[in-house]
């Protein structure tokens, strides 16, 4: 009997034991977990933070930001990024996607797949240019990549107009200075200097070409004050009659040469808020084309009406010319460009240098006005600008 009840003791200490360890390991266990889900805390709140930071980082980064996956899967963007690639939702979508037609994909694969790094590209879709570069982050399972977006269509636009300017101011000076050699080697002949019919020719075709390298350089450098904005507008109040009659005065004599009417039509007490000369020169500028383009026995016109209940004057320079082609119109106001060399040849005139009417968009924008132009080809053209009123 003794010796059942001294084995129940034992086996009673013994379940004790076993309960007390099961106990204290029950106790390092949720000790163990607690720690674990501290740690956890701490790293989803770091997780968090950076979260924001990259949030906050990516809003202000001018650049759009997208990061995918190994998948190719999109796991952030960027609101500009989103802005770029005109997309609203674009998380946890394939890139073929969210960015269809813009052939990113081939980047992330290179730099996941092949070699790695950094990738650049620049992307053309539609009238836009995008410069694109893919890096590679992480590692094995976390392998992803990120892509920095940026919109250069602006800067490749620049690129083409510095190219086609120097272009086109290469071949402005081509033909006047062949001219002026050919003018040369022909009065290094002795046999000429005597011939005084042919030397005065020679000379007046020497001084048009001079007067066109004159026009061309002065061209230039007032183009390039005013689009530095180191020419100043010096606004006063001015009569309209008074500027258009000022600047019909050097131009009577191509208008009496040709037989073209030119006509007005001005409210005498008219006032606009202008700087004089410079509205001088686009007004000179509109007539002479007018008179270019006007055959002879035609007629020019040149109006002014108050807009918007007396707050803007609106001057519109009319000719009974041979028009602009629908095609041509949008790029008129080009530095440059021309319509078409045949069509002054064919009226008799000298060519211009294709700067007039890109000065007078610049001079009448810098006084807050706008210009435009309507023109049925074969029946004339008419050439509109705002002023504010001085009233």
């Amino acid at each position: 009997m003794q010796y059942l009840f001294g084995a129940a003791v034992v086996i009673i200490v013994a379940l004790l034991f076993i309960l007390w360890r099961l106990k204290q390991r029950a106790d390092e266990q949720q000790s163990m977990l607690l720690r674990q889900d501290a740690r956890l805390a701490l790293l989803e709140n770091e997780r968090v933070a950076l979260d924001e930071k990259w949030s906050s980082l990516s809003r202000v980064i001018w650049d759009g930001i997208v990061q995918v996956d190994a998948a190719g899967n999109v796991v952030s963007m960027n609101d500009t990024a989103r802005d770029l690639l005109q997309v609203t939702d674009g998380l946890e979508r394939p890139l073929r996607e969210v960015a269809w037609g813009y052939d990113l994909y081939p980047l992330v694969n290179q730099v996941l797949n092949e070699s790695g790094g950094t990738v650049s590209q620049t992307i053309v879709k539609g009238e836009r240019a995008f410069s694109v570069r893919a890096v590679a982050i992480g590692d094995n399972a976390a392998r992803g990549a990120l892509l920095g977006i940026s919109e250069v269509t602006e800067l490749q636009r620049l690129g083409r107009a510095r190219r086609e300017f120097v272009a086109n101011i290469s071949h402005e000076l081509r033909t006047p200075i062949t001219s002026l050699q050919l003018v040369a080697d022909t009065l290094s002949n002795a046999d000429v200097l005597k011939d005084q019919a042919l030397l005065t020719e020679l000379i007046g075709r020497a001084r048009v070409q001079i007067d066109l390298l004159k026009q061309l350089t002065d061209e230039l450098m007032d183009l390039a004050l005013i689009e530095s904005g180191q020419a100043p507008i010096r606004l006063i109040t001015v009569f309209v009659v008074d500027l258009v009659n000022d600047s019909l005065v050097p131009l009577r004599p191509q208008a009496e040469r040709k037989r073209i009417a030119l006509e007005t039509s001005i409210p005498p007490d008219m006032e606009v808020l202008a700087d004089p000369q410079a509205i001088r020169k686009v007004i000179g500028n509109l007539t002479h084309n007018a008179l270019k383009f006007t055959p002879e026995g035609g007629k020019v016109t040149i109006r002014a009406v108050w807009r918007n209940e007396g707050a803007d004057v609106e001057l519109a320079i009319q000719d009974s010319g041979i028009g602009i082609p629908a095609k041509d119109l949008p790029r008129v106001f080009e530095r440059f460009y021309k319509v078409d060399r045949a069509r002054t040849r064919a009226q008799g005139e000298l060519r211009g240098t294709g700067l007039g009417l890109a000065i007078s968009k610049h001079i009448v924008e810098a006084h807050g006005g706008k210009i435009w132009v309507e023109s049925t080809e074969g029946k004339g053209s008419t050439f509109y600008f705002t002023l504010p009123s001085g009233e």
